[in-house]
């Protein structure tokens, strides 16, 4: 279970190097929303090495938020305002 914990931070690293670097706008979105899922996955992986519920709330909010955040972040790249 640890080194799948492990795992996943290093691959949310390799994001967020890509995050820093990336090319394009379009690059630094999806690997800014890829460490949202990775980060969701550790918190339900926390949840089941713990055997707390509370990180399935927690992980369940953040995923929302993190989908909110992308229609937020894709409606001002088309349209270039947030209203």
């Amino acid at each position: 279970m640890m080194t799948i914990l492990l795992a996943l931070l290093l691959f949310s690293c390799a994001c967020f190097y890509r995050a820093w670097r990336g090319p394009t706008l379009l690059d630094r979105v999806a690997a800014i929303d890829a460490i949202g899922m990775l980060m969701t996955i550790v918190l339900v992986l926390l949840a089941h090495l713990f055997q707390r519920v509370i990180f399935l709330d927690i992980a369940m909010i953040y995923a929302l938020l993190m989908f909110a955040d992308l229609l937020i972040i894709s409606k001002y790249i088309e349209t270039g305002e947030v209203s």
